[in-house]
């Protein structure tokens, strides 16, 4: 959630961007500072779909030659970088407001100098790259288990544990708050493999790490009762061109799941239409019945018709509802985050102008003077099961 300072300063017809590097130890607790001039091309990205959520590549000029790449120096592998992009505010005495671009663990670091330049530059990750193996999150040599009906809310807890997360927000899920099957994590794996399977039990449910480094499990936003997060003003001020994408080849609007037939023979089975009148891909539409079955592999882990019925909701979500899709390309709002529900009139030359409601799935920002951010959102249509 923008402050009113961020979200004022964001409509400014002219903008002066400043940066600073937050330097932390693993405790998160700030221990120096990076000062110096941002390249333009440093970017940022926000995935929805993926775990490690955001992304970073910074190339800085420090004004500091302290800032060597070694063993007890300033930048290496015992720290993480916090960034804030910042805009001079014209109408409060250009007091700089800060926006918070995440936590990141430093990743393939490199100096170059020259006698023409001294950069560092930074590739960074969110701190899910902390549980992965790609630094730490490796398990113990041995085989860990997790009991059938087992709590699942218990169970990621314990997992983030091992890792020494202790900044998480982990909610109880449903329909499935236990565990339906045992679940085995084989020599060799990761904290982050026990989670994986931990979450995908409830198919609408997402992990990720917040820009504060929290850890977050919890229900993926729909845009059923939430707030809208960004109105229609900010899109006058910063939107520079927007395109359609919709991918019919993966559209699916009618879906059968069958999960691992069980010991009694009964095979668990979920069943969803796209039953919207206000959607393009309605099943009594001009598209007809566009039908999929899925079974076997990933859906032999479903055990029960909840969970069949649950994935086939998502299902439709990700075949259907998402097929609908925008990108805007826009100047960029630093603050703007993915799952957030915005409205938005598009231009429209050839017709009547709509404003509809829409939710960011993609962001990706890069800075410098023409600095420019492009959003990926799917169209928000209410009523659907997921």
């Amino acid at each position: 959630m923008p402050t009113q300072n961020e979200y004022n300063v964001a409509k400014q017809n002219g903008r002066i961007i400043h940066s600073k590097i937050y330097l932390l130890n693993f405790k998160l607790q700030k221990v120096d500072e990076i000062s110096g001039l941002v390249l333009d091309g440093s970017s940022f990205s926000i995935d929805a779909t993926s775990d490690i959520r955001r992304t970073c590549s910074i190339s800085i000029v420090p004004i500091n030659s302290s800032f060597g790449i070694e063993y007890g120096g300033k930048i290496w592998i015992d720290k993480y970088v916090q960034i804030y992009i910042g805009i001079e505010d014209n109408k409060n005495n250009n007091e700089i407001v800060y926006t918070n671009m995440g936590i990141y663990l430093i990743n393939n670091p490199n100096r170059v100098y020259n006698a023409t330049s001294n950069t560092l530059n930074i590739s960074g990750l969110d701190l899910m790259s902390k549980l992965t193996g790609l630094r730490n999150g490796n398990l113990d040599g041995i085989e860990y288990q997790i009991p059938i009906n087992s709590s699942i809310k218990g169970a990621i807890q314990s997992s983030l544990n091992l890792a020494d997360i202790t900044k998480y927000n982990v909610v109880e899920p449903t329909p499935t708050p236990l565990t339906p099957n045992a679940i085995s994590i084989a020599i060799g794996g990761t904290v982050y493999d026990m989670l994986k399977q931990l979450v995908d039990i409830n198919a609408n449910y997402q992990m990720y790490f917040d820009v504060n480094g929290v850890f977050y499990f919890n229900l993926i936003p729909s845009g059923n009762n939430e707030p809208i997060m960004v109105s229609d003003d900010i899109w006058k001020s910063n939107l520079i061109e927007y395109s359609m994408d919709i991918s019919f080849e993966n559209v699916k609007n009618t879906i059968e799941v069958f999960g691992k037939t069980q010991d009694d023979g009964t095979t668990p089975h979920g069943f969803a239409q796209d039953t919207n009148p206000q959607s393009p891909f309605y099943i009594n539409g001009t598209s007809g019945i566009i039908r999929i079955v899925l079974s076997g592999g990933e859906y032999d882990n479903i055990s029960t018709n909840d969970l069949a019925q649950q994935r086939a909701n998502y299902e439709l979500y990700l075949r259907c509802k998402i097929q609908d899709q925008i990108q805007l390309k826009c100047i960029p709002i630093y603050w703007l985050d993915v799952n957030w529900v915005v409205e938005i009139t598009l231009p429209n030359k050839q017709g009547k102008e709509e404003k509809n409601l829409y939710i960011t799935k993609k962001i990706n920002t890069t800075l410098g003077i023409n600095g420019t951010q492009e959003i990926t959102l799917m169209r928000y249509y209410p009523l659907y099961p997921f």
